[in-house]
């Protein structure tokens, strides 16, 4: 048997055997069952995201030798904890004991996964398009997207769109989906703004790479107000403008230059302020020195409740801007925004990247500094698992130059991976060593080592270690295989060294080997087999989500050769609810029509609600100098009503006399379910409207 480096100490009488064993959806087991001096069996079970369940049962090697079976895990789909329950049993109890789980943990799941469809098409070209038609009477929740390598070659670089959305690989696919449409640089500034407000909120994330928008977005989905100007400025320089970052008084803001002036564009607070022509943005050096313009603005804390401030609220953003002497412009953030992350990975043979919309393993960056649960966030996961038969493992370990290991494909000889010219104790005594490497484009936060270590010999010579990271000196930090001989099989939890080390894109598991040649006969050391589970955490915005209707799915990759791809998306049909109707009919102004002042009240028709059991609860109005009314004129011309009431003033001192405006209004309900916007209608001011 072995020792494990940071088991948890006085759980059980034999800590020789505190093997961990791990489910694919986030269900955690440590049984034990001892039968006899160094034996054990192992009972653990493995669950995927769809209810499916794989039991493992590793018999007693001496039945009726009674042993304890020991669980303290949560089970959050069958909404139960079973809490450190010793089971006293022979073999034949512990076979008992698990088909009543199986039945129970079938039973719990029939009703809640019986609505999940699935999707899966295998890919063995350069690209493949394909279209997936989703019913029901909103769009669906969009549950897993799983991408697989079944072939025998790297699948690099693995891309895909749903409707021309969603490839985030780098900052200019990022721009091509945001600037889509837009002409002016004043139309990609805005575009920019308006879509980075929509995928993020307030949080901080312990990683500095986040305060690039590959990593930000795709990994997070979350920041402050230094992340989310520092996303602005790579985003505005990326679309050719020029773009500054300034320091505030307990505020970070972000400006575009265009049309030969700057503009300050806050995406944290989702505002920007317009000058006294009511058509142009202002500078920060404007609002410095004018706080009437800040005055009169509004500063949502949501992208949906959009409101006046509260005074207090007010005067902060006031303070914020016109302390002018502390303001100052700041180049500090550059180091991450010039860096050029990508989403670049490379899916192994045998491996595959699973995501799903929701945190299923409750695993997030930081979790042991800030234990506050980020408000929205989801995980995933990379599950490499090579057939040792198939795969040459040379192409897919680092050795280093004395490193002295060879594989089965090589020389033909067990294990799987071994020790190329043993040890004798004498000449020739350095441990052979190597590392198994793995890389994430998505932040890390936690895995499972499972693996077959072979040590055919038990003299002082023979070792197998393994280590997170490179290999180094002295006992195995992870594991040593001390005491006996033959194949040992493993599960280790990797969470400690994720945590000890903070968020990382890239870790290894290394590995030191001896034999012994003196033995007779001589004794190898190696791996035989492994599963190697990376947990990941991401934002579900940047997922390739599927939508009500007809969604066609580009998928390409860089591989150079053949390849076999399997992907599969699984998601949730909503047919229990429907969104408000559009609203169809305004009551004043009329569409076109004149008003002959600067405040007036817009009146509507109440949507049409499909839905007899819920009603609308809430209107949000937006007002554009547009045509399209893709943007307001400023965040406090796009405001909701805080009711059902279907109207709404527009505040006073931000339109002109002898000017066309353009509104649209959309409804939300009591499930807060949102309905589309209207058609843009359209009223203009008279030339004497005050």
């Amino acid at each position: 048997m072995g020792r494990q480096q940071g088991s948890p100490q006085g759980e059980l009488p034999n800590h020789r055997a505190g093997l961990r064993h791990e489910c694919r959806f986030g269900i955690f087991y440590e049984p034990n069952v001892y039968t006899g001096r160094d034996t054990y069996s192992q009972f653990y079970i493995m669950k995927s995201g769809l209810g499916r369940v794989a039991v493992h049962f590793a018999a007693p090697r001496h039945e009726g030798r009674e042993g304890v079976l020991r669980f303290g895990q949560y089970l959050p789909l069958l909404k139960l904890r079973l809490w450190e329950v010793g089971v006293a049993c022979t073999g034949s109890r512990i076979i008992r004991f698990s088909l009543w789980l199986i039945l129970l943990v079938f039973g719990s799941n029939m009703n809640g996964q019986d609505n999940i469809k699935e999707y899966s098409i295998v890919v063995t070209k350069p690209e493949a398009e394909y279209a997936i038609e989703v019913d029901g009477t909103m769009d669906p929740e969009n549950v897993e997207i799983d991408i697989e390598n079944l072939g025998d070659q790297p699948v690099v670089d693995p891309r895909m769109t749903v409707n021309g959305l969603y490839d985030w690989y780098d900052v200019k696919s990022l721009l091509n989906e945001i600037t889509q449409g837009c002409k002016t640089d004043e139309e990609k500034a805005l575009a920019i703004w308006s879509w980075v407000q929509w995928k993020r909120f307030q949080r901080e994330a312990h990683d500095d790479s986040s305060l690039n928008p590959v990593r930000g977005l795709n990994g997070y989905g979350y920041g402050i107000c230094g992340h989310t100007s520092a996303w602005l400025k790579c985003l505005f320089t990326a679309a050719g403008l020029k773009a500054r970052v300034w320091e505030l008084t307990g505020h970070t803001i972000s400006e575009a230059f265009y049309d030969g002036a700057w503009h300050m564009l806050d995406g944290n607070v989702k505002v920007f302020y317009l000058d006294r022509d009511n058509k142009t943005i202002a500078s920060l050096a404007t609002l410095e020195h004018d706080k009437w313009l800040i005055e009169r603005g509004i500063h949502p804390r949501d992208p949906w409740f959009r409101g006046p401030d509260s005074p207090e609220r007010n005067r902060e953003f006031v303070h914020y801007i016109i302390s002018d002497k502390d303001n100052w412009e700041s180049d500090g953030y550059d180091y991450e925004i010039k860096k050029p992350y990508t989403m670049a990975m490379t899916l192994r043979p045998g491996e595959k990247l699973l995501r799903w919309w929701k945190p299923v393993l409750e695993k997030f960056e930081g979790r042991d500094k800030d234990p506050l649960v980020p408000e929205r966030y989801a995980n995933g996961r990379l599950i490499w698992e090579p057939d040792l038969k198939r795969i040459d493992m040379r192409d897919y370990i680092n050795v280093p130059p004395i490193g002295n290991i060879a594989t089965r494909a090589q020389d033909g000889r067990d294990p799987a991976i071994h020790i190329a010219e043993l040890q004798d104790g004498d000449l020739y005594d350095r441990a052979s060593r190597f590392t198994i490497p793995t890389h994430s484009p998505y932040p890390i936060v936690g895995g499972r080592l499972f693996c077959t270590v072979v040590r055919e010999g038990n003299s002082s010579l023979d070792q197998a270690e393994i280590f997170f990271g490179h290999p180094g000196l002295g006992s195995g930090d992870l594991y040593s295989y001390q005491w006996e001989k033959g194949p040992e099989n493993l599960g280790i939890d990797l969470d400690p060294s994720f945590l000890k080390y903070g968020v990382l894109y890239d870790y290894s598991i290394g590995f030191t080997l001896r034999g012994n040649a003196k033995s007779n006969p001589p004794t190898q050391a190696g791996v035989d087999h492994f599963r190697l589970v990376t947990d990941l955490q991401l934002s579900p915005h940047s997922l390739p989500a599927l939508s009500l209707g007809k969604n066609v799915i580009h998928y390409w990759d860089s591989s150079a050769g053949p390849k076999t791809v399997r992907i599969t998306h699984r998601w949730k049909e909503v047919n229990d609810r429907r969104p408000p109707g559009k609203v169809q009919n305004i009551l004043r102004p009329s569409n076109g029509g004149e008003v002959e002042t600067l405040e007036p009240t817009l009146r509507w028709a109440d949507a049409i609600y499909p839905d007899a059991t819920d009603k609308v609860a809430d209107y949000q109005v937006m007002v554009s100098l547009r045509p399209d009314c893709r943007w307001p004129l400023c965040p406090t011309l796009y405001q909701n009503v805080g009711s059902a009431k279907p109207e709404w003033k527009v505040p006073a001192s931000f339109l002109n006399p002898g000017t066309n405006y353009y509104w649209k209004v959309r409804a939300r309900d009591e499930q807060g379910d949102i309905g589309e916007w209207s058609n843009v209608f359209q009223f203009r001011t008279g030339t004497t409207a005050r």
